[in-house]
């Protein structure tokens, strides 16, 4: 299984936006039974006025859910962001584009063994299942009672050994570089260093603009 799933979302501010000077973006994730929850964590640092040279910090958690089929292999399940965009509306209200992938092996299902019935003997079966029946009505029922009680047994013992699922978490940084920013200057930001950054990005140089991945290594 593959999905590629686009989010958007609209985060309004307490006041304008004038310019965005630093933004990153990070999410947690909760893989259950029947869905993935998590959020997007945006965060990072604006200007509410053009000539202002006092920055403020901002950081939202943003909710989401995709549910998955059943036959999904909860182990196998790998989550990546994309893509990361986002633009300023109005005055005071920050948008932003988030693409994901998913994917996951799903079970093999087995495949049915069709066995052919000659319905000659399986009527002369039935017929004789019928007078059993007829000459050992007792029996029937106490067989019958035997097998609720083993099936009640079967699913006591299956109850008992369901084990809750332990929450995964996964994080990491994509950072958008701005005209301000250099390579040192975001090592220092995320506290990491060039060759750390340039395995997981090609940074000979860096331009407004470019994501830069960041992993967190400490967690």
């Amino acid at each position: 299984m593959k999905s590629i799933v686009p989010y958007t979302k609209e985060i309004v501010f307490n006041t304008k936006i004038a310019e965005i000077c630093s933004i990153s973006l990070e999410h947690e994730l909760n893989i259950q039974e029947a869905e993935i929850e998590g959020n997007f964590i945006v965060s990072g640092e604006y200007k509410s006025h053009e000539v202002s040279i006092n920055k403020e910090s901002f950081s939202y958690k943003l909710p989401f859910t995709l549910e998955v089929t059943e036959n999904i292999i909860k182990d196998s399940i790998d989550f990546e962001i994309t893509d990361f965009t986002y633009d300023i509306v109005g005055n005071s209200t920050l948008k932003v584009n988030i693409e994901f992938c998913v994917t996951a092996e799903e079970e093999e299902k087995e495949e049915e063994e069709i066995v052919e019935v000659d319905p000659i003997q399986e009527e002369i079966r039935e017929s004789v299942i019928e007078e059993i029946k007829e000459l050992f009505p007792e029996e029937d029922t106490e067989i019958k009672e035997d097998e609720s009680r083993l099936e009640e047994e079967s699913e006591n013992i299956i109850l008992n050994a369901v084990e809750e699922k332990e929450e995964e978490f996964a994080t990491y940084h994509i950072h958008i570089v701005t005209a301000s920013d250099s390579i040192e200057s975001i090592c220092a930001l995320y506290t990491t260093d060039v060759e750390t950054l340039k395995e997981y990005n090609a940074i000979d140089t860096i331009s407004v603009g470019d994501k830069i991945i960041i992993p967190c290594l400490d967690e």
